[in-house]
């Protein structure tokens, strides 16, 4: 059995977006699914959010105030924080399925090279990571995706201007996936038909990052299509519930094959 474990988007800054309203139609949808049986349970993460954009939408709960100050790594350590957290209350091991959202996405990834600073016992890599709209190289969101002015901004909030940071910390940048995901098995990348924000560049350059860690005996790299646009899929739930229930069964299969 898996745990589920969600990192919602929001680029880093988007207080509208939480743990709670990202992934809980999803996990209805997952505990009624086929699959139910082999999840032993359910998480979402919140992290502290980077300074609101002056071109971002005021939020609905109204003005932030200084409340969002938070610049790399403060995001990651949270998702850390958060998943030490469960790995205390219900020890599960590797035995969990990370699935990241646009810049969750990012972070899902990250946790990998932070994985690598801890002690083992204290932080151990998931079995499976599944990003949906995911963004893996923060200069090429920058440079030609579909709103650069947006994403500059949106970078600088969260990354400051260090471009050779926004470069090191980009997931399709990895150098040695192998040794930072040794007991991975699962990279399911999810492209949304309709997104206006992310575009079909990012996944292509982590398909790329993981060509050589997924030709390894008992790993799967896997792309799947979600019909929508960037927000959509995940208001919607079902996208996300599909593809946690399609990596579910990826997962099954390996196992059905002894590795």
């Amino acid at each position: 059995m898996y745990r589920v474990i969600f990192i919602h988007g929001g680029a880093w800054g988007d207080p509208d977006i939480t743990a709670t309203n990202f992934a809980a139609k999803a996990v209805v949808d997952l505990f009624n699914s086929a699959v139910a049986e082999a999840i032993q349970g359910g998480a979402s993460i919140n992290y502290r959010l980077s300074p609101r954009r002056l071109s971002q939408p005021m939020p609905s709960r109204g003005p932030v105030g200084d409340k969002q100050q938070a610049m790399h790594p403060d995001h990651l350590n949270d998702v850390i924080s958060g998943i030490q957290y469960l790995q205390r209350k219900f020890p599960f091991g590797d035995r969990y399925i990370l699935t990241g959202y646009s810049c969750g996405a990012t972070l899902a990834y990250q946790t990998l090279i932070r994985q690598s600073m801890y002690k083992p016992e204290t932080h151990i890599a998931p079995q499976a990571i599944i990003g949906v709209a995911g963004l893996y190289d923060l200069p090429l969101l920058r440079d030609i995706d579909p709103m650069p002015p947006m994403c500059q901004q949106l970078l600088l909030a969260a990354f400051s201007t260090d471009e050779t940071l926004w470069r090191d910390v980009s997931p399709a940048t990895y150098s040695d996936f192998e040794r930072l995901w040794s007991s991975g098995k699962l990279a399911v990348m999810t492209y949304c038909e309709d997104d206006e924000y992310v575009s079909w560049a990012q996944l292509d350059t982590m398909h790329y990052a993981l060509k050589l860690w997924g030709e390894k005996k008992g790993r799967l790299i896997k792309t799947l299509n979600l019909k929508g646009g960037h927000d959509e899929v995940w208001r919607a739930g079902s996208g996300l519930a599909s593809s946690v229930e399609k990596s579910i069964n990826y997962i099954q299969e390996l196992s059905s094959f002894g590795v």
